[in-house]
């Protein structure tokens, strides 16, 4: 064989398989790759014939093998190449042609990536069986949580009708608040189990938006008003009185948002917008906004947001609870109903969430809406309402910030005095973030107020509540 064409040097040191045949099949050449792999000796394998290294294509049913027929081997992309022991290993093969007749044939063993292959496929395969476990298991659990927690809100229930005792009634309505706030992350726990299990169906039926709003609302509201939040409500006239479709999610998604902005916004305002988009025949396009002037969220930690157990860092859930699930479970529901969800945000300047969703319409006119308080007040509740910035509540110092600080100081004095401490430890929260950035031992003093307040010890929260009035006076004067 002329052997000019190659440099054999450079061939043995391949890790693919090359090797050099006539037509008859017999072997001219092959590198060290070749004779390692099907384990022969170099002269050995020059003894043998490409039908017998490929005789899955060439071996006849009495052992025997047909004469060799490059043809056969010709677009094969992967085949098997057989050992001196007759087992054999995949390949993936090319066969070239030169001019003076000899063919030559590349291959790559692919034993590697087949073994990978396997690989990836029991372990899709076994993340497929554990997911559908987890989420039985989740599906169980949540179902059986429900149980005990209705049954200790339908036994506080009747106790509160029973109890005159003040402080005994605080103490039921606080568990009645625990067992709702349980239930809400039973809830996101049960859909998002249902969400990955693709068992999750939207439910459409009739129902009265703006009786919808009103409850959404009202849900709200006493959480609003402990905080002393403004709170303004923009509702579209234009929106038709009954639409059909999932009410119980649309509630989830807004309930969702508005815990959301109302449990991180400890000063300022929160407000709702809802307009109607578009409607083409029975198909009307709604549109929310849900802004506030809470903790805000940077750039960089908004691509967690809509992630499963994902918050922004780790001290959100420290401080201020949750899952990590309401998010997402929300921009499931909203994509489910053809829409999308955005935010808008900067870090300590607050944030707006905004979603549309497409409903449908409803023959159903209604005859008159049945007005509740709350949604009477809808319209009072814009009423006096400024686009205050939160820079002014948040900069330490600022007569803004003095404002908020010195009014919610005299409401913390009075509920200590009157045993409030429930509202005195939102009002110490409040003070909290609204003093960040103080100088001198500010902070330390602060921490203990809140400790005495939690410990609802009145001498503790009072010598510590005039230890910060006194660095406040020091620092800005007499109030």
């Amino acid at each position: 064989m002329e052997k000019d064409w190659m440099d054999l040097n450079v061939l043995d040191e391949t890790f693919e398989i090359v090797i050099a045949f006539d037509q008859s099949g017999k072997i001219l050449f092959a590198n060290k790759a070749a004779w390692e792999k099907m384990c022969y000796t170099e002269e050995e394998l020059y003894e043998c014939n490409m039908s017998k290294i490929f005789w899955q294509e060439f071996q006849q049913e009495n052992g025997s093998y047909d004469p060799f027929d490059k043809g056969k081997l010709l677009g094969k992309k992967e085949t098997v190449m057989y050992r001196k022991n007759s087992s054999c290993f995949p390949i993936e093969l090319r066969l070239f042609s030169s001019k003076n007749g000899t063919d030559y044939l590349l291959a790559e063993d692919i034993t590697w990536r087949k073994n990978m292959d396997v690989r990836i496929r029991q372990l899709k395969e076994e993340e497929e069986t554990n997911r559908q476990m987890r989420n039985e298991f989740t599906a169980n659990v949540t179902h059986e949580l429900r149980t005990p927690v209705n049954g200790i809100k339908g036994h506080v229930g009747a106790l509160l009708d029973a109890i005159e005792d003040q402080e005994q009634r605080k103490t039921l309505e606080i568990i009645l608040f625990c067992c709702d706030n349980m239930s809400a992350i039973i809830n996101n726990i049960l859909d998002f189990s249902k969400m990955e299990a693709g068992e999750f169906v939207l439910e459409e039926t009739e129902f009265d938006f703006y009786k919808m709003m009103d409850h959404v609302i009202a849900t709200h509201m006493a959480e609003i008003n402990k905080k002393e939040l403004r709170f303004s409500v923009y509702i579209d006239e234009n929106i038709p009185q009954f639409v059909i479709g999932d009410e119980l999610r649309i509630v989830r998604i807004l309930n969702n948002l508005l815990s959301n902005a109302v449990k991180f916004t400890l000063v300022g305002q929160i407000s709702v917008d809802v307009s109607k988009a578009m409607q083409v025949n029975d198909e009307v396009e709604l549109f929310f906004m849900v802004r506030d002037t809470g903790i805000g969220i940077s750039r960089e930690e908004q691509d967690n947001l809509f992630q499963s157990f994902k918050q922004v860092d780790a001290s959100i859930t420290r401080r201020f609870g949750g899952t990590g699930l309401g998010l997402s479970i929300t921009k499931q529901l909203v994509e489910m109903m053809n829409g999308t969800v955005h935010v808008e945000s900067e870090k300590g300047k607050g944030s707006c969430f905004s979603f549309n969703i497409k409903l449908r319409t409803s023959g159903n006119a209604g005859e008159s809406r049945d007005l509740s308080e709350t949604y009477q007040n809808w319209s009072n509740l814009t009423v006096g309402m400024e686009q205050e910035h939160q820079e002014d509540y948040t900069t330490f110092g600022s007569e803004e910030n003095k404002a908020q600080i010195k009014r919610r100081m005299e409401k913390l004095l009075l509920s200590i005095e009157l045993g409030a401490w429930d509202k005195a430890e939102t009002l110490a929260e409040t003070i909290k973030a609204l003093t960040e950035s103080p100088e001198g031992n500010m902070k330390k003093e602060i921490l203990r107020m809140e400790m005495g307040i939690r410990k609802e010890n009145y001498e503790k929260s009072m010598a510590a509540y005039e230890q910060v009035k006194a660095v406040l006076t020091e620092k800005w004067g007499k109030w």
